[in-house]
């Protein structure tokens, strides 16, 4: 008999933890397991890339998508929402409205999910982000549950206690994280252990054969960074290092941008005021961002901090040199075997693309490492390592 895995978390959006979920979804064996991914907001941006074995339900709050009844309190959750504009008197309004009826209607609503799946009874409820912990742990009938955790920054992120205490095991996807987490929360470290992120080769490969119009290859020395245009990614210092660069002379430079995010507009304008804006080009989001990572000849990450990236190992799989900030991917990459590592700041990631730029012959050694020694291998082990736990 198939073991019955259910998945949730937020989205389907077009993020860094939405595409580790599917890579995992598309290598999950179907002979073993009935799999269910729920979600709890109608954004399917990256559901085109759940497989057709898994079966998806939508379970938004206000409309109803995959259940046949709508769920009767939206218009008490959107109370709760954070509002964009308005002075301080809105602000406390919002925070009083969200204090006083959270934990009521997240019961309303957890009432509602397990409603609508009537009395459905799983093996395995896996958490796939924190933030549904306790939709999840309300709402859904399940033998055991696992709960990942992706936060970079664990002192700010959200901690769900109920999550914690009725998971049996909380994942993080990074060693270093994971022993973070256990000093942070040391009531829980017994059950709390490391599995990476898998990354889908094969996928990859092929839809980085698609065109990327938009960006021109020919057209001096070509990098590319791939992100959410936020604090966390570190696109501020792209732009001062990129000035530092055509200072030095280095006007080949060509440095394309793809992703979107809260930050855009005043780093447009930071852009214009460097005045790099013929060197540095924000592409928007794509949802195949693999043509613009393909035809790098060096792919850059200046994030001020990450857990696992997904990214960078999708410039792995493509086998492109790579170029990252400590310590954000020095989980990942062995600098000057498979990539290069330099400081996290403007001015040492300009040093370190210069350098890449000035030494072919190291850019090549980097490849020739990622060609011969691929990620199936670490793949696999992944795969083993979470058959033991579902």
């Amino acid at each position: 008999m198939k073991k019955r895995i259910i998945f949730v978390l937020e989205a389907l959006w077009v993020g860094g933890i939405e595409t580790a979920l599917t890579n995992l979804l598309n290598r999950l064996d179907y002979e073993k397991y009935d799999v269910t991914c729920l979600i709890v907001r109608n954004y399917t941006e990256l559901a085109y890339r759940v497989p057709p074995q898994c079966r998806l339900i939508v379970a938004d709050r206000q409309q109803a998508v995959s259940f046949r009844e709508p769920y009767r309190y939206g218009r008490l959750y959107g109370l709760m929402e954070e509002p964009q504009t308005g002075g301080k008197f809105r602000r406390f309004e919002w925070k009083a409205a969200h204090a006083l009826l959270r934990a009521p209607e997240m019961r309303l609503y957890a009432d509602y999910i397990k409603k609508q799946l009537n009395g459905e009874h799983f093996d395995t409820a896996v958490i796939y982000s924190d933030r549904t912990a306790e939709i999840a742990v309300r709402s859904i009938r399940a033998d055991k549950y696992l709960l990942y955790y992706h936060n970079a920054l664990i002192e700010k992120a959200y901690h769900d206690e109920i999550g914690y205490q009725k998971s049996e095991k909380i994942i993080s996807v990074s060693e270093e994280k994971c022993a973070a987490l256990k000093q942070f929360r040391p009531k829980y470290a017994d059950k709390m252990i490391a599995v990476h992120n898998i990354v889908n080769i094969e996928e990859i490969c092929r839809k980085s054969r698609e065109s990327a119009n938009d960006m021109t290859r020919d057209k001096g020395f070509c990098l590319v960074t791939c992100g959410r245009l936020c604090h966390q990614k570190g696109i501020d210092w792209a732009i001062t290092a990129c000035r530092e660069l055509l200072k030095r002379g280095y006007g080949d430079i060509q440095w394309y941008i793809v992703g979107g995010g809260p930050d855009e507009v005043m780093l447009r304008q930071l852009a214009k005021s460097a005045e790099v804006e013929e060197h540095f080009h924000f592409l928007g989001m794509k949802e195949n961002p693999y043509p613009y990572i393909a035809g790098a000849d060096l792919y850059v990450q200046p994030s001020r901090y990450e857990n696992y990236s997904v990214v960078i190992l999708e410039a792995m799989a493509l086998c492109k040199p790579i170029l990252a900030t400590i310590p954000a991917a020095r989980e990942q990459i062995t600098s000057g075997k498979n990539g290069f590592l330099c400081e996290d700041s403007p001015e040492k990631i300009a040093k370190g693309i210069a350098y890449l730029h000035d030494r072919p012959d190291v850019r090549s050694g980097f490849v020739r490492e990622l060609s011969e020694n691929g990620l199936e291998k670490q793949n696999l082990a992944i795969l083993k390592q979470l058959e033991q736990l579902l």
